[in-house]
């Protein structure tokens, strides 16, 4: 069950007069992973096959609207920034075996502006060598960055730095030739505004290296993190009327069959409000149980009888089930992809 716990019937949330109290609390929801070309293997090999960006390449500077020289940046230790993340970060998850860095560049060509992959040779002796079940390789990594100040209005001076990243990777399997090529990019902005000297102004904002070095390490970190699944915080929500007591006696200490059996009677019932709110209740309980096709029976069921009610509050509350039944469907089909 990919589904745990955070904290329970931690507050009271108020809800309109007439209308029957809700205890909240949170559960953790394990999403499947971004990119699933690595699921089937277990031993990852991270290669750099990238070379160095020259200095001079990418940096523009304007000031009031003109552009100024190129900014020249030493941009040697990008790469190492970039591959020691991405390592890093999916050793972090505990989704592979072992994931190691190859970190000295497999790429001797001197042409920086052209992408040289691995051959199917290369690949398959790095495979062997270090036993890996895949290669995971940055062929290219580009930063770019624009520094532009300007006067406002007010008579003060507006500045930002925008820094951007664009790579290419590549992941080969060991012992097949199908190879697969993919991209990604990120992009940070910074900003200041604070003073009315110009130079001030441009002293808030971070130096251009130290602003693209650490685009590097977060392009990384997004490129390791998309190899794993993620755990996504929602809330639920539980109702708390007297003829409920029982059901959430259990349910505070987490048994959650002992509150379906205190509940389900009231499902039954005549009290169109009290069937309503144990049946969203059983519907909750069934899913810390992982029994989602149950969890979407009371769902729906829930739904109908928050819809008898013929009032405002119960047409509202049918709205929020009904959503809540959305979740849990699209749970119950991530569920059957992990």
């Amino acid at each position: 069950m990919n589904i745990r716990l955070c904290s329970l019937l931690l507050v009271l949330c108020s809800l309109p007069i007439n209308a029957q109290q809700q205890w909240y609390f949170s559960v953790d929801e394990r999403f499947p992973a971004e990119r699933t070309q690595l699921q089937n293997a277990q031993r990852i090999l991270v290669v750099n096959n990238a070379l160095t960006q020259p200095n001079d390449f990418g940096h523009t500077t304007m000031i009031d609207g003109e552009n100024h020289n190129h900014a020249e940046i030493n941009l040697s230790r990008s790469l190492l920034y970039c591959l020691f993340s991405v390592t890093q970060t999916m050793e972090s998850t505990s989704e592979f075996d072992a994931v190691e860095l190859m970190d000295i560049s497999q790429n001797h060509s001197t042409n920086y502006y052209t992408r040289t992959p691995l051959t199917f040779a290369q690949a398959e002796r790095l495979c062997e060598d270090y036993q890996a079940d895949a290669l995971l390789t940055l062929n290219q990594l580009v930063l770019y960055d624009v520094l532009e100040s300007f006067p406002t209005e007010e008579g003060a001076y507006y500045a930002y730095l925008q820094a951007y990243a664009q790579s290419h990777w590549t992941i080969h399997y060991a012992g097949q030739t199908r190879e697969i090529n993919f991209t990604h990019a990120d992009t940070l902005l910074w900003e200041s505004d604070l003073h009315y000297n110009r130079t001030q102004t441009l002293s808030d904002l971070p130096p251009r290296q130290e602003a693209l070095l650490y685009l590097a390490r977060e392009l990384g970190n997004g490129i390791g993190s998309s190899f794993a699944p993620s755990w996504q915080t929602t809330r639920r929500y539980i109702y708390d009327m007297p003829t409920l007591q029982g059901g959430l006696d259990a349910f505070r200490l987490q048994r959650w069959n002992g509150a379906i059996q205190q509940w389900m009677p009231l499902v039954d019932s005549k009290d169109k409000k009290a069937a309503a709110c144990a049946a969203a209740n059983i519907a909750i309980a069934y899913e810390m149980l992982g029994d989602y096709a149950s969890a979407c029976d009371y769902a729906l069921r829930a739904s109908r009888l928050f819809g008898a009610w013929k009032t405002a509050y119960g047409r509202q509350q049918q709205v929020n089930t009904r959503y809540y039944l959305a979740q849990l469907q699209a749970r119950q089909a991530r569920e059957r992809d992990l």
